[in-house]
């Protein structure tokens, strides 16, 4: 906190400078070879003043030889005409565009003025639309009255903001992770590329007219529905923008037909049940095919206009239709047969021709639906919380930058507690426990499900494995009943440290303590990341993703029986490893478990094998 004090009212053009900008020939091509960046609008994000993308770069020449002028570091860069309202902070010397007007002040908190500015942008920016007017003229943004706090407490604010900014931006990252490890994780199980644990033989391969039948749909357009009504209509509009690869009639705003078509009579085949699969026969470009599987069907629900209502004739586990034939080995089978300039669309005929090969066993297509579920369960989650933290971000600058909320203490001249985000991090000394403190909290930031709760159990045997496959120590690790397991990780070191440093936090439930992300979770990930041990956390994804906590169970004990063996110079077979789990009175219950038979410790021990090669011999 800061010294209370009072807050002055002043314009911008009394407390800045300006600098234009410019755009060298782009004929000219040596301009565009040189060390100085150059942005444009589209280099700028509206959502944050910390994002720029830059690609481009010019010469001193170039800049002599145009109407470009170089902005020093910590500039603030407004755009004023295309992209109106995005508002950023120059990180290093950088020329702009013809689009900015960028202004310089040394006297005040650069981020405490950008975010104020970035605030009468977007009202300013929202005055434009639907006018004439392309932009904001400089004379516009000279004028704008600013309330200025004194420089500490500008600090203050702008700290604030930085951090929920950091918070945002660590979000919108990790939701783009989970995409992209979604989209892996399709093209691998949907393909039998790579198979859940327990599961092996071939599959079955069958066409689409084997395997369905097309049912009525009706040609009703957008104005013909409403928000309230007794029959639902799948619009093929929505199913390309709007709907995932399963559709939750129970728990989705669907649009009703109006009452004068509503009133009209339908066949029973007309009425989609769950199951059933969608298909969006027309759109403007590829996305032509994309489909939705209808799940927790109740009351009458149509397919509308440029849609197929296709059911199965076989049985299939629920929701697997819904995320396999939107995968690109199903998809992909459709291009060729796309005819359209304008408008792309695909006829029954050729979708009747195209072929699914998907798993026998209705257990394993579970297994597989069940993985995408949790992985759009969790993402739902993350861009639920991303949401919140936008509004609290809004409701911080409403009040922070008007004075409503004073950041002050009447009484003290201390500095503001937070760290600016362009501040070195202060590097803990390094210790094993505060580095499972940091590796504990990595392992609950990717393995986090809000859906299925992440309890102690399982984050004990992902750090076991992830110590040995770093070829670290795992003597802390004992031959408990849920063991591995390591006490002084539990009590005295690393989940301690990380519940008090608050990068994790655990709570209780009916199956024991659940681990979640802690508000100072950033911090752990940034240590992740200066000590190299992203990629411990990301190998652990890549292995273990699917992997259910008995699984990871079975395969930590027989890694450590393995190791214990070669250890003792004895061969590593099925029934050594049985006689050791056998002959220590916290593990040998282990062998009444349905998990521990000798298929299940043989997989296990070929798995170890592949997985710690360094013990190999």
């Amino acid at each position: 906190m800061v010294k209370k004090g009072a807050w002055s009212l002043a314009k911008l053009k009394d407390i800045c400078g300006f600098i234009g900008g410019g755009t060298p020939s782009k004929e000219i091509e040596d301009f565009w070879c040189g060390n100085i960046p150059w942005i444009s609008s589209s280099d700028l994000t509206e959502s944050s003043i910390w994002k720029i993308n830059i690609t481009r770069h010019i010469t001193p020449e170039a800049v002599t030889k145009s109407a470009t002028q170089i902005c020093p570091s910590n500039s603030i860069l407004v755009v004023s005409r295309v992209g109106v309202g995005k508002v950023a902070i120059a990180p290093v010397e950088v020329c702009t565009s013809q689009d900015f007007t960028n202004l310089v002040c040394r006297k005040h908190d650069a981020r405490f003025l950008a975010y104020y500015i970035q605030s009468k942008m977007k009202i300013m920016a929202e005055k434009t639309q639907g006018t004439s007017i392309k932009g904001v003229t400089v004379e516009d943004i000279a004028q704008i009255e600013i309330k200025l706090p004194p420089r500490e407490e500008q600090t203050s604010i702008a700290v604030a903001l930085s951090d929920i900014d950091s918070l945002i931006s660590s979000l919108q990252k990790l939701i783009e992770k989970k995409k992209a490890i979604k989209q892996g994780a399709i093209q691998e199980l949907l393909t039998g590329k790579k198979r859940l644990p327990g599961f092996s033989g071939e599959w079955n391969e069958a066409s689409f007219a084997d395997l369905f039948d097309f049912l009525p749909t009706n040609v009703f357009t957008r104005d013909q529905m409403t928000d309230t009504g007794t029959i639902k209509n799948i619009h093929y509009g929505d199913i390309l923008t709007k709907y995932g690869a399963c559709l939750d009639i129970s728990n989705t705003n669907v649009p009703y037909l109006s009452e004068t078509v509503s009133a009209k009579r339908y066949s029973e085949s007309s009425y989609a049940r769950s199951g059933d699969v969608i298909i969006a026969d027309t759109a403007e470009d590829t996305t032509v095919g994309k489909c939705i599987e209808l799940v927790n069907v109740c009351g009458k629900v149509l397919s509308g206009q440029h849609t197929m209502l296709c059911r199965p004739k076989v049985s299939f586990a629920p929701k697997f239709l819904g995320y396999y034939m939107n995968a690109d080995c199903f998809h992909n089978q459709m291009l060729p047969f796309i005819t359209g300039i304008k408008v792309s669309s695909i006829s029954k005929t050729n979708v009747s021709a195209l072929r699914l090969k998907y798993p026998s066993l209705i257990e394993e297509q579970q297994e597989i639906a069940a993985v995408f579920s949790d992985m759009d369960d969790e993402t739902e989650q993350l861009e639920k919380e991303l949401t919140k933290y936008q509004q609290i971000k809004q409701g911080m600058m409403q009040e922070l930058l008007t004075g409503r909320i004073r950041l002050v203490d009447e009484e003290s001249h201390a500095q503001p507690k937070a760290q600016a985000v362009q501040e070195k991090r202060p590097q803990p000394a390094h210790n094993q426990h505060f580095d499972d403190a940091v590796m504990i909290a990595g392992i609950v930031n990717a393995f986090y499900s809000a859906k299925y709760p992440l309890g102690r159990k399982k984050v004990q045997k992902l750090l076991y494995l992830v110590r040995r496959k770093e070829q670290a120590d795992t003597s802390a690790f004992h031959k408990k009943a849920a063991g591995p397991y390591a006490d002084e990780v539990r009590y005295k070191g690393g989940e301690p440290i990380a519940r008090k440093n608050q990068y994790i936090q655990v709570k209780r439930s009916d199956k024991g303590s659940c681990f979640e992300r802690g508000v100072q979770m950033q911090k752990a990930l940034a240590y992740l990341q200066d000590w190299d041990k992203q990629a411990d956390i990301d190998w652990l994804v890549s292995q273990f993703q699917y992997t259910k906590v008995n699984e990871l169970e079975l395969l930590a004990t027989v890694d450590m029986a393995i190791c214990d063996l070669r250890s003792d110079g004895k061969e590593v077979s099925v029934s050594a490893i049985k006689d050791l789990i056998g002959s220590n009175k916290e593990w040998r219950d282990k062998l009444k478990k349905d998990y521990f038979k000798d298929t299940d410790i043989r997989r296990a021990i070929e798995r170890c094998k592949k997985l710690f090669p360094d013990k190999e011999g």
